[in-house]
């Protein structure tokens, strides 16, 4: 996942120094910015750095979004080391301006952009890995909880299945104000996790994402060149559970959809869901206390403020997408009736990212 601190955007502007001298002195581009240009000085590409975590590899480039990603472990890497990183992710950029999408990231073109710069075999090496070792992946303690809870919100007992998404609902709040969402930004780190790519945005996409954000994350579309994606961010755990949650909706709406199907239409009906669902929430959260409100309100600020760390220049679309009253209303109902029933996961077979 790729995490924001304060001291996080500080290392990323340090890289984005360095990677600025290495393109303008070693590979004498032109750069202006946040920005550097081809040798020809014709097309102008971005310079864009995330900071990630969870993986062994130390870094990666990304031609979708064109995007240099490097493990926040290099905050602790000495200059040499991290330098040597951001050469081989820069060479990986550069092999793909000039030859695209190759079979083999490692292969005879990338060698021959690193030879034409000088950059012998520690920079061929210089991103593979930190360990040869393969990362176990184990849920924390509040998911397993939140998950128990979905479950029992699937129940045919009105009043049980009530309950279950108060409590979750109440767990993840209590949660997220045991791990300082109430105190100072300065030293809180947010996630933030790609899933659900797709062609172009939908609405269901939509629909997911605002049933996603009653979950404490915050939600953006971010359309890349290969398509667009739902993008989640918050803390760690509240971010594991959108993307469990959303797992499960992606083949929950097309259930619902397939109940009603003509003369219903499509996009109003999952809008509709949506704020069913919602809707639904905002009415359960009149059994939190007074202090759990006032904690929500402060909660909801501090995800605003994450989400203005991590896109500095947010744009906003509107949908063109006719409606339908009378399939929105239809989505709403069965949108207030909606269980989020995690035994249907099994079966996905959905294009999330790992």
């Amino acid at each position: 996942m790729i995490v924001y601190s304060k001291k996080i955007i500080s290392f990323v502007a340090d890289i984005k120094n360095i990677v600025r001298k290495i393109l303008s002195t070693e590979a004498c581009l032109k750069v202006i910015g946040h920005r550097f240009y081809d040798k020809r000085q014709k097309i102008s590409y971005p310079i864009h750095i995330a900071i990630y975590s969870s993986t062994n590899v130390l870094g990666y480039f990304d031609p979708s979004f064109y995007e240099l990603g490097f493990n926040e472990c290099l905050m602790h890497a000495g200059s040499d080391h991290l330098k040597n990183v951001i050469r081989h992710e820069l060479a990986h950029y550069l092999t793909f301006i000039e030859w695209g999408n190759i079979p083999h990231p490692h292969g005879r073109e990338f060698k021959q952009c690193c030879n034409r710069l000088n950059w012998g075999e520690e920079i061929y090496r210089a991103s593979i890995c930190l360990e040869n070792k393969e990362e176990t992946l184990v849920e924390s303690s509040i998911f397993r909880k939140v998950k128990k809870l979905i479950a029992l919100g699937s129940s045919s007992n009105k009043n049980e299945a009530e309950q279950a998404i108060i409590k979750s609902q109440q767990l993840l709040l209590k949660h997220n104000i045991e791990h300082k969402y109430v105190e100072p930004l300065d030293d809180e780190v947010f996630y933030l996790k790609r899933i659900m790519k797709q062609g172009k945005k939908t609405a269901k996409m939509c629909a997911i994402g605002r049933i996603l954000e009653t979950f404490f994350v915050s939600i953006v579309y971010h359309r890349t060149t290969d398509g667009t994606y739902l993008e989640i961010l918050g803390n760690q755990s509240s971010v594991e559970i959108a993307e469990y949650v959303a797992r499960v909706l992606d083949l929950e709406l097309e259930n619902l959809w397939e109940q009603v199907r003509k003369p219903a239409h499509k996009n109003s009906f999952f809008f509709g869901i949506a704020k069913g669902y919602c809707n639904k929430i905002e009415s359960l959260k009149k059994e939190y206390s007074k202090d759990m409100t006032n904690a929500l309100i402060i909660i909801e600020k501090k995800l605003m403020d994450a989400k203005d760390m991590a896109y500095r220049k947010l744009t906003s679309t509107k949908s063109a997408a006719k409606y339908c009253g009378t399939s929105s209303s239809l989505g709403e109902k069965m949108g207030k009736l909606l269980n989020i029933n995690p035994a249907i996961q099994k079966s996905s077979n959905l294009k999330f990212l790992t």
